[in-house]
């Protein structure tokens, strides 16, 4: 193995372009993220180096080493730069007070890097395994992590929070609105493209590898070191997961586990276990305590209204925000104004600025997604038979149900499980009245959506229904301007820096909130007795009116929703809800529409009920104790009673998502299935 430092002529090209590859994110990252800065200085002069050999060299085997120290390098560099991305200008990134990403990455966790070295040089020996010569292998092992590290920074941009493994089942619905979100280059080419490039012109300056042994030993070996690190990544990983969970929300994925290993708890969580204590019985044995009727579908008198769910998009309360930035007009005055027969409230959702068919599983199913791995999507991941919900229960006694939603039908598999949750219809953007006057931005208005949803009611004629419609107006992608929607500036300057973006929010819940006067002013008209509720899915991802998630201060969180009847609402349900202040949480808002529309609950329901009385709000990361009276990480229950409802409500919803051995209860519900199924 030979050295030489001495550059000739020949290497001024390429010294020149190495210099300016590392100096321009020299001068980015010397205010930001200091030790990126040796990188930068180490690969630089890395290019000053050649590193060649000879078949008959005297130290030819000292090439050997080279397979410990480029895999070492190419590891090291991966995991910065694909982590350096993700937590550039993210402001304090930890509670550490340091610009040293090393610190804030292995700070509490020194180790972790052991763990993500290992899954690298598996594929580092994976390449030397297909003959690829050391340099390339060395030079092309980052790619796949940097690729991951440029996704996941593009995904926090358009959602506000991390990639994660159960994303793999959204890539159809997140190409479907790519189109709406910004994309930019400067910080991918600074941040990922030049230091890679730099990387790549240091391995090249090795040259002349000699051969060291026969090709079959040279891969069998490879493929040995290639198992032995990738089970080593496995079972270091299974034995980390005990003692840490994977982290959905913003960029505390990065920041507690690291990008490569919280994607990888992600995927290890995917595979649902049993809950500790669980036996097939669990679910009869406590209707049976409970005193609930399994065969009991509920009841329909002539007071029974039809019921309408509006899940509206990206909707949320504005009017604690604003006068924070200097705006005192209410842009949602009918929805706050809106009192008689009304209910207003406030449910925690499980997700933030994206994954809406999380809040319509929740609302449709009675089901929280507390207890599902981090980041799933039960749409796309659970649902493949059958799954009782609203829209079954109502279907069992007589209503006819249809799911609207005015959008491609590709979108999280709904075609697929809309059916399997009981709908007779469903339609999409393909079965909307609409033209180009009708569009807000390039959605559909919710004026639009709800003047289809008129129209299919009045087609409905005299049956009773049940209507579920998703609206799109007020979607993500709030950066763009657009001929037919003139955006107000309300507020003149956003603390975050995304005014026109926090404009154009604001001024899209204003028409949504005329297109709500429609709606109610017409309904109002109606014979036929309405009971409506419209929630919002989850806030957008939006900076400006960003608040923390913890539980009890989770006002990022919070949805509004309002429960209207055209009709003289039950006085003690009108009286109670309005007086209760506290939060509930999306899963449990049918019961109150069951009230509202003067349905009995059905068994199920009823079961639902019993969990609220004791966990009274719950959402994929907290839930609120009655006990305490305070707010507490699902994981982090204290009191033996909230721990104990907790497995119950864990037993329960394990129990009718993935046991398969029905119980007495199960096999009624699927009966009624069943029987809906063969009367239609």
């Amino acid at each position: 193995m030979q050295f030489r430092i001495k550059p000739t002529v020949k290497d001024i090209p390429r010294l020149v372009a190495a210099f300016i590859l590392a100096l321009v994110p020299f001068i980015f990252s010397i205010t930001r993220l200091y030790d990126a800065v040796f990188w930068y200085v180490g690969l630089f002069l890395l290019c000053f180096l050649t590193i060649s050999g000879r078949e008959d060299g005297k130290y030819k085997w000292s090439w050997l080493a080279m397979d410990v120290i480029l895999p070492l390098i190419s590891s090291g560099f991966a995991i910065y730069f694909m982590q350096y991305i993700n937590l550039v200008d993210h402001g304090k990134i930890s509670t550490v007070d340091t610009r040293s990403l090393y610190v804030v990455m292995y700070l509490n966790e020194h180790f972790r890097w052991v763990i993500e070295f290992s899954i690298i040089f598996g594929v580092y020996f994976f390449l030397r395994m297909c003959m690829v010569p050391r340099k390339f292998a060395a030079a092309f092992t980052p790619l796949p992590f940097l690729l991951v590290g440029l996704i996941d920074y593009y995904t926090y941009i358009s959602r506000g929070h991390e990639v994660l493994a159960s994303d793999l089942y959204s890539i159809t619905t997140a190409l479907n609105v790519s189109d709406n979100f910004h994309f930019p280059v400067l910080y991918p080419i600074i941040f990922v493209g030049m230091p890679y490039a730099l990387y790549f012109i240091a391995c090249m300056r090795i040259k002349n590898e000699p051969r060291l042994m026969p090709w079959f030993a040279k891969i069998a070996i490879s493929l040995v070191l290639c198992i032995a690190c990738e089970t080593g990544f496995v079972l270091m990983l299974d034995k980390w997961s005990a003692t840490n969970t994977p982290q959905g929300w913003m960029d505390k994925g990065s920041i507690y586990n690291g990008l490569l290993l919280n994607i990888a708890l992600s995927a290890h969580a995917l595979h649902q276990k049993a809950p500790e204590g669980y036996t097939g019985t669990y679910v009869d044995s406590t209707v049976r305590e409970l005193g609930i009727d399994p065969s009991d579908p509920g009841k329909i008198n002539d007071d029974s209204a039809n019921v309408i769910v509006i899940l509206s998009e990206s909707y949320m309360q504005l009017k604690d925000y604003l006068p924070m930035m200097g705006v005192f007009e209410d842009p949602t005055p009918y929805w706050n104004g809106l009192k008689e027969n009304t209910i207003h409230g406030y449910a925690t959702s499980s997700v933030y600025g994206g994954n809406t068919p999380n809040s319509e599983f929740e609302v449709l199913t009675g089901i929280t997604t507390a207890f599902l791995p981090t980041g799933s999507i039960p749409y796309t991941m659970f649902i493949d038979d059958d799954t009782y919900s609203i829209a079954w229960a109502l279907d069992n006694l007589g209503y006819e149900s249809t799911a609207m939603h005015c959008y491609m039908a590709s979108g999280w598999q709904r075609t697929k499980v809309y059916p399997l949750l009981g709908f007779d219809k469903y339609m999409f953007i393909d079965d909307f009245q609409y033209d180009e006057s009708d569009l807000v931005r390039e959605y559909v208005s919710d004026q639009a959506a709800y003047e289809n949803l008129v129209r299919v009611l009045d087609e409905a004629g005299d049956k009773k229904t049940f209507t579920f419609l998703i609206t799109m107006q007020n979607h993500g992608g709030y950066q763009d301007s657009f001929d037919n929607f003139p955006v107000t500036e309300y507020v003149k300057r956003s603390y975050a820096g995304d005014t026109f973006q926090v404009n154009t929010f604001i001024g899209l819940l204003k028409k949504s909130d005329l297109a709500l006067e429609w709606l109610i002013d017409t309904l109002s008209q109606k014979d036929e007795k309405y009971c409506v509720l419209i929630f919002g899915d989850h806030q957008p991802s939006l900076a400006g009116f960003t608040n923390n998630m913890a539980p009890g201060k989770n006002s990022s969180w919070v949805v509004p929703y309002l429960i209207w009847t055209n009709y003289d609402m039950d006085q003690d349900l009108y009286t109670r809800c309005n007086a209760n202040k506290d939060l509930t949480s999306l899963n449990y808002l049918m019961l109150d529409v069951l009230s509202a529309a003067n349905i009995d609950y059905p068994a199920y329901y009823q079961l639902l009920a019993a969990t609220r009385e004791d966990i009274p709000c719950i959402n994929a990361t907290g839930f609120y104790s009655p006990t305490l009276q305070k707010f507490q990480y699902n994981e982090g229950a204290t009191e033996a009673s909230d721990v104990t409802a907790l497995n119950r409500i864990h037993m329960l919803q394990y129990a009718l998502m993935f046991d398969s051995n029905n119980g007495e209860f199960e096999t009624i519900l699927h009966n009624e299935i069943d029987s809906v199924k063969n009367n239609r």
